[in-house]
């Protein structure tokens, strides 16, 4: 049986452009798990560290059968199922390619979608389908988001829930959908009902507990104390735990849910408050577990860019120094996991003009080119190949626009070329193509377009494809990119190269990251084609899944009745079914919302197709759907998952920010240096909804 499972599941994944991984609340996160090994790290410290099936894991990393069913409360953990990433050299291995664009992808989609922005907003530039579909401005009228009183009456029902429930799945939705509200937009303070959970004998709840205090946005002096208590393990941590000691899970989730602060403490007394338990674990990290220490260095790196006060420009100078010194110790390769973290990190603090970014940039190029196949042996610092995979992803948000031979970033950005052509690692060299594209410039336009064609199919071209979306879009979204002639004409070369590459191409994941490369390049003029192939191949998940979000990514409203029936087909296809209802929520056709909520209360729905189905009704956002969801989640005698189904989508409909909260982390993170609680593919935070 066991082994059956375990050929299902892969015959699943291979099959998908982008596997489903549950826990926790559930999320879509690409193929499958991203940990490297456990023996990659040293064990636990005297906090203790919880770790699920994947104790029993051995040590060469191999599982030793199939993982159990997915849960929406995360307790049937991937780790039994960890693919060995480090194991061995030789042999034909079956399991999760990582080096995939689809991982890149599913972490990284929210702020390219904005939902939650673009639903309800007219399209000015297709007047023409208000008289061809009538019933779409009537739909667009009738949608709109929860008011205030609706806000507050979900927040009363779901902290009832919460207190009533003994059932894992529903307690751990409830938490996250409360603190996806906030005590502000509640009416009543949260930490109380969150605090709660930290003394119940599950640890799923206790670190869900731990993290939601971080969603939840408030900056009280009880939720901050909460949190720096539970990081530095401290009395009163222990106490609100009511154990002995905080293990390394609730720490490290506490961890992340500092970050989330950080990212909204309007003042710097708030910050230091928050930062300073943060870089004790740093100069304590010789002794903790890596889990603590990564999450310790992320949430660092949520410090804003933006804020230039003498106080914030000390305080940011403090955790570059910090971040800046862990990073230059000379660790062996499994603590090089974890200075991996380090580059990404610095890059989301510094300015791009600042003096520490110019330094950093220098040393990060360094151990970018020590990775290249002409590097000698001198050259050659860190091993670790997730170093240099960060250090790519760092220059490219840490430099100008490579516009002309006169650019200041043009150093880098011919190390990024050359990167790309000739690394040692494969994914470093994908990495590269992207950072030339979040650099931006139409140098690194021409670049990729000419690439494009001579890259190899299945291998280059989807990374180069998406590469050249992101960087048409960045140009776009410039001040001045409309009256820049160059910058026009390299935007249209690489519309025609995204373009003439679809149409020649049959690889699935290639045709798949082509058309989202056509959406974000809002290549309107090849709507018709990619509604032609979406219709052709819409047996084959990889092209239609991701191509119907192209079509919604381009605003084709003519493309609905497609996508209705394509959502229609997909009973049994989970990965389409979300991906053909973001397109219709991008599109404006919200007449699925009834329907959808009638799929959640079915009886005999997967535990996949039901966190598709409140993830789709939460990406729309319609107040209509409340009172039935409220109903459903009140209801005794529905299944308990379908009520925590309805307490995800409730609290995703009443979503106080526009796009996930776990974006913060995800969008900018080298997801290959995984850590189990950052993303183990069903239990980290970047693995909740």
């Amino acid at each position: 049986m066991h082994a059956l499972a375990r050929v299902v599941r892969i015959a699943c994944i291979l099959a998908l452009a982008s596997g489903v991984a549950l826990a926790h609340g559930g999320q879509y996160r690409g193929p499958g798990n991203v940990t490297p090994p456990s023996g990659a790290s040293p064990s636990s410290s005297g906090g203790g560290s919880f770790r699920g099936p994947s104790d029993n894991t051995p040590a060469s990393g191999r599982a030793t059968g199939a993982p159990p069913a997915p849960s929406i409360g995360g307790a049937a953990r991937a780790g039994a199922a960890r693919a060995a990433i480090g194991g061995a050299a030789r042999g034909y291995q079956v399991g999760e390619d990582l080096n995939r664009w689809e991982f890149w992808w599913e972490f990284g989609k929210d702020p390219f979608l904005n939902l939650r922005e673009t639903i309800s907003r007219p399209d000015e530039r297709d007047e023409a389908a208000a008289l061809w579909n009538p019933r779409l401005v009537r739909a667009r009228a009738d949608t709109a988001p929860p008011n205030a009183a609706d806000v507050r009456a979900v927040a009363r029902e779901l902290a009832a829930l919460l207190r009533e429930t003994r059932d894992r799945d529903t307690s751990s939705a409830c938490l996250v959908a409360l603190a996806k509200i906030g005590s502000a937009r509640a009416g009543f303070t949260l930490t109380p009902h969150l605090l709660r959970l930290l003394k119940r004998g599950d640890q799923e709840l206790r670190e869900t507990a731990a993290l939601a205090l971080g969603i939840s946005g408030d900056l009280d002096d009880a939720t901050v104390g909460a949190l720096t208590a539970l990081i530095e393990e401290s009395q009163e941590g222990k106490a609100l735990c009511g154990k002995l000691h905080v293990n390394t899970r609730t720490r490290s989730f506490a961890t992340f849910g500092a970050g989330l602060l950080l990212r909204r403490a309007p003042r710097p007394a708030v910050s230091v408050r928050l930062i300073r338990p943060l870089l004790a674990v740093l100069s304590e990290s010789d002794s903790l577990d890596r889990n603590l220490v990564v999450a310790a260095i992320e949430a660092l790196g949520q410090f804003p860019r933006g804020r230039s006060r003498p106080a914030d420009e000390l305080l940011r100078q403090e955790i570059v120094t910090a971040l800046g010194g862990y990073y230059g110790r000379a660790l062996g390769a499994g603590r090089q996991l974890i200075q991996a973290h380090v580059p990404t990190a610095i890059a989301r603090v510094c300015e791009p003009g600042s003096r520490a970014a110019g330094r950093w940039r220098q040393r990060f190029a360094l151990d970018l080119r020590a990775g290249l196949r002409d590097a000698t042996r001198a050259d050659r610092g860190k091993v670790n190949d997730h170093v240099a995979q960060s250090c790519a992803l760092a220059l490219g948000r840490m430099c100008a626009p490579w516009d002309d031979d006169n650019s200041p970033s043009r150093p880098y950005a011919e190390l990024l070329v050359e990167a790309y052509r000739s690394h040692r690692d494969q994914q470093t060299r994908a990495f590269a193509a992207l950072a030339l594209a979040q650099m931006g410039g139409v140098r690194a336009i021409s670049f990729l377009a000419e690439a494009l064609p001579v890259g190899n199919k299945a291998i280059e071209q989807p990374w180069l494809s998406v590469a050249l979306g992101v960087a048409v879009a960045r140009s776009r979204a410039s001040a001045d990119g409309d009256a820049d002639d160059d910058a026009a004409a390299a935007r249209r070369a690489a519309t025609e190269a995204l373009r003439g590459q679809f149409e020649r191409v049959r690889n699935p994941s290639t045709v798949g990251a082509i058309a989202i490369g056509l959406g974000l390049a809002d290549a309107v003029e090849v709507r018709d084609v990619l509604r032609r192939r979406m219709v052709d191949h819409r047996k084959r998940d990889a092209v239609a899944g991701y191509v119907a979000l192209a079509l919604g990514l381009l605003q084709d409203r003519r493309s609905i009745p497609e996508l209705r029936m394509l959502r229609a087909a997909s009973a049994r296809r989970p990965f389409v079914l979300l991906q053909s209802v973001r397109a219709l929520g991008l599109l404006g056709d919200h007449s699925l919302t009834d329907q959808l909520v009638g799929e959640l209360d079915g009886n005999g729905q997967s535990v996949t197709r039901l966190a598709a189905t409140a993830a789709a009704l939460g990406q729309i956002g319609d107040r209509r759907c409340l009172p039935a969801l409220r109903r459903l989640a009140a209801d005794l005698d529905a299944t308990p998952l379908s009520r925590a189904f309805a307490a995800v989508a409730l609290g995703s409909v009443c979503d106080k920010d526009p796009i996930p909260w776990n974006a913060a982390y995800a969008s900018h993170v080298n997801y290959r240096a995984a850590t189990e609680t950052l993303t183990d593919g069903a239990a980290g935070i970047l693995d909740l909804l």
